[in-house]
């Protein structure tokens, strides 16, 4: 029998980043005040101004790259060094992993945590809200390229409402005659004074995966203190979360609906070595905070039903 052989799964990844619009295109379609359209280097940026806040979206990969409330500080972090050729996700912001978090068991060879966040989306909305909120919608939908790496079609939508909040929604809908179960995450980078004995909570009670040990998994009893290196998966995680930002006395804040995991993550002096895109003495300056449905709480998806997982982030005085 001869064998067949299959193209790299880059190749299909670049087909992916093909297309999406140009500014002057954005700026005719879409009208909606303080909202503006740009390119760096080969990525399309959206630029948000509100009363609440402002905020930097890209098509790329469907991430909030900033959100700063008015007379505050940007809650999220974005590498200095960060690459913007359309190649590979911007490191830092809101990625958006899904179908899959972490590795595809079933193909290795698959790119890490889904791939949606090296795409192109489609901007599908852009809308002034009466409460003075910004309504961003980003869409994508199965292609043949896409189905070459995960056999399943599907519509998702990304609605992101920039306002006293930052809220994100992404929405999956089963197109399929039959169930399709997916894991998935918003692998948010948060700006901290310094990650190193950061205060997290919210996390009591849930299941704690420590991924770097592989220890048995263990009932998180307390309040988490950062120290990194830290790579951990709490399972049945559906409480508010609170990040203890002391240096920029601050407290992040960061509710969820339909997400029943929490991801914390900070790479620590060594594994950040290993990172073109994040210069090595910064580690600090962040931790990801990630909340979705991963492992355990994988989520199943009836044939022409939808599925939404909502994160909602915001700051308050410490």
């Amino acid at each position: 029998m001869q064998e067949v052989i299959k193209p790299p799964l880059k190749l299909f990844l670049f087909i992916l980043n093909l297309g999406g619009g140009m500014p002057s295109s954005y700026t005719q379609q879409f009208s909606a005040e303080g909202v503006s359209f740009s390119m760096r280097e080969s990525i399309m940026m959206i630029d948000v101004e509100n009363e609440f806040a402002s905020a930097q979206i890209t098509t790329h990969g469907g991430s909030v790259l900033s959100f700063t409330p008015k007379n505050g500080q940007d809650l999220l972090w974005t590498s200095p060094t960060a690459i913007y050729n359309g190649q590979k996700p911007v490191r830092g912001g809101v990625p958006v992993c899904w179908p899959w978090f972490g590795a595809n068991a079933q193909e290795t060879s698959a790119p890490a945590h889904g791939f949606v966040r090296n795409a192109v989306w489609h901007l599908d909305h852009v809308a002034n809200l009466d409460s003075g909120v910004t309504e961003i919608v980003l869409t994508f939908d199965s292609t043949p390229e896409t189905l070459k790496i995960w056999p399943h079609s599907f519509h998702l939508a990304l609605r992101i409402e920039v306002g006293e909040k930052l809220a994100m929604s992404l929405i999956t809908t089963n197109l399929n005659d039959y169930d399709i179960q997916i894991t998935e995450a918003f692998h948010t980078y948060f700006s901290v004074a310094d990650a190193r004995n950061l205060v997290i909570n919210g996390l009591e009670d849930s299941t704690h995966l420590d991924k770097l040990s592989n220890a048995p998994a263990q009932r998180q009893v307390e309040a988490l203190t950062l120290t990194p290196p830290m790579d951990s998966v709490y399972l049945h995680q559906t409480a508010d979360i609170a990040i203890e930002d002391a240096g920029h006395q601050r407290k992040i804040i960061i509710e969820k609906q339909h997400a029943d995991s929490a991801v914390v993550w900070n790479p620590g002096p060594e594994t950040v070595k290993g990172f073109a895109d994040m210069p090595d003495d910064l580690w600090p300056e962040f931790v990801c905070v990630e909340a979705g449905n991963v492992f355990d709480n994988a989520v199943m998806i009836a044939s022409g039903d939808k599925h939404t997982m909502t994160m909602m982030l915001s700051s308050q005085k410490a």
